[in-house]
């Protein structure tokens, strides 16, 4: 009986030990990074009456990385993807040129790289879709004053419109105002500074300067097929813009 009980525990400890072994040697499952996303969207400018197109690519997810991060072109050509303004978690490359065509469409290929060593493919397609030209901007406002008022033809296409100021230096320096969503049925809009609390101010109005210039933009947006219309900044396909100097 004693031989019996013996040749049970030790049966026993030997399972439990190789049970223990094998949750050792199993894989923590890694992080997919399920919020990651891609983007690849088309800017059309209003060139002094003349359209010009120009491709700009945005990614982003918590923890995502420059190094070994980048895009990949339907012809095969790979660019890298760099941080900006928009902070933390997001990357872009806006280093295509401009053109006198729009791009054809195709599916972009982006590898996105993460803190952790994880890494994703995103893919993003571009397609043949086309807006109107943006047209008829006109700002107004008075140097020294608080104020600015600006309207705008309708842009045919787009889904709603996005109203900004800020720095000559756009690519690398965050909005001071930016009204992501109106509707496409208005055409003017008109901000201020009398209250910092206004919906749209990005950045405080006081760090706009006195004699310094500025940019009023306005875009007309329209997103992916299937895309909800939020005003998020990603899902897009083409934007369609101009913009107009101010000195404040």
């Amino acid at each position: 009986m004693k031989k019996l009980n013996i040749f049970l525990l030790v049966s026993l400890l030997t399972a439990l030990f190789s049970f223990n072994g094998c949750d050792e040697d199993d894989p923590v499952p890694a992080d997919t990074h399920d919020d990651a996303y891609a983007d690849v969207i088309v800017k059309k400018m209003n060139v002094a009456g003349v359209p010009k197109y120009k491709l700009m690519f945005f990614a982003g997810g918590a923890d995502i990385q420059e190094e070994g991060s980048g895009v990949t072109f339907p012809d095969g050509n790979s660019f890298p993807l760099f941080s900006f303004w928009a902070g933390e978690g997001k990357l872009t490359y806006a280093g295509a040129p401009m053109a006198n065509t729009r791009p054809g469409a195709g599916e972009y290929k982006f590898t996105l790289k993460f803190k952790d060593g994880y890494v994703k493919t995103v893919t993003d397609a571009l397609e043949d879709v086309d807006v109107g030209l943006s047209t008829g901007l006109n700002v107004v406002h008075t140097e020294g004053s608080d104020e600015v008022t600006l309207s705008w033809n309708p842009i045919e296409g787009v889904d709603f419109y996005c109203v900004k100021l800020t720095e000559l230096d756009m690519a690398t320096t965050m909005p001071l105002f930016k009204k992501a969503m109106a509707p496409t049925t208005d055409t003017t809009l008109t901000f201020n500074t009398t209250t910092s609390a206004m919906p749209g101010w990005m950045r405080s109005p006081s760090e706009l300067q006195a004699g310094t210039q500025y940019w009023v933009v306005v875009s007309g947006k329209r997103v992916e097929n299937g895309k909800p219309v939020t005003g998020a900044s990603q899902d897009f396909q083409i934007n369609s813009c101009s913009k107009q100097k101010i000195t404040w």
